[in-house]
């Protein structure tokens, strides 16, 4: 009896074991696979897109003192202004660019102003679903302020855009990509961001982003854009 009772016990132990060892390896098993899911290819896929849409505004927020950023909000303003961010030195919108005297004392813009054209308009609107699908409207922030980040608000008469991004100057910026993940049919893509002032290299800002985005095709479109820190 005490030898079949010592078998018994010893199979016991080690079903216990080999459950054990299941419940810890699912978890990593599951992270993983969802880890996987998001393909090399994918991943390059985003990483052009926000390389080439977003990042350099972003970055230009980032170069903005911390005492003068307004609430970083991902809304249909600053789709607008990311958008048109993206067509400012496009032929058909640099062409309605100007810097006249009159016009800077008139509308204090940071350089210039561009006149709202139809053809700004449109370039904006098709940019627009490019970068963030059919939900995209155009919707410009009013330059008399608000706590909505901005870079390119309408001056009060609704005649002109206003360039108000930062100017680089002396400032340095990195970017990191620090992970990709997938969950559901939302891709996320998380960001961060290093700057400093020349000469300045112990005084380093850090933001952390992430970028969520959809499949639309063959590309992605992005869903939102979030600063997490």
């Amino acid at each position: 009896m005490k030898t079949g009772y010592g078998k018994i016990k010893r199979g016991v132990l080690a079903v216990l074991c080999i459950l054990a060892v299941l419940s810890a390896a699912v978890p990593r098993a599951v992270i993983s696979a969802e880890a996987a899911s998001v393909s090399s290819g994918e991943k390059k896929k985003i990483r052009r897109l926000l390389d080439g849409s977003i990042l350099n505004y972003i970055e230009g927020y980032c170069n903005i003192p911390l005492s003068k950023q307004g609430d970083f909000k991902f809304h249909a303003g600053m789709k607008t202004d990311i958008a048109f961010h993206n067509v400012a030195y496009k032929d058909n919108v640099f062409s309605q660019y100007s810097s006249d005297r009159a016009l800077m004392e008139k509308y204090r813009p940071y350089g210039g102003v561009f006149r709202y054209t139809d053809s700004v308009k449109e370039a904006v609107k098709k940019k627009g679903k490019q970068l963030f699908g059919n939900s995209f409207k155009l919707t410009f922030a009013d330059s008399s302020g608000g706590s909505d980040f901005c870079n390119y608000p309408l001056s009060p008469d609704g005649k002109y855009v206003l360039m108000n991004f930062s100017d680089w100057g002396d400032w340095y910026v990195s970017r990191n990509y620090t992970g990709f993940a997938k969950k559901g049919s939302v891709y996320t893509a998380r960001i961060k961001i290093t700057a400093y002032w020349g000469g300045a290299e112990d005084d380093v800002t850090v933001r952390l982003f992430h970028a969520d985005l959809k499949k639309k095709g063959s590309s992605f479109v992005i869903t939102d854009i979030v600063l997490d820190k």
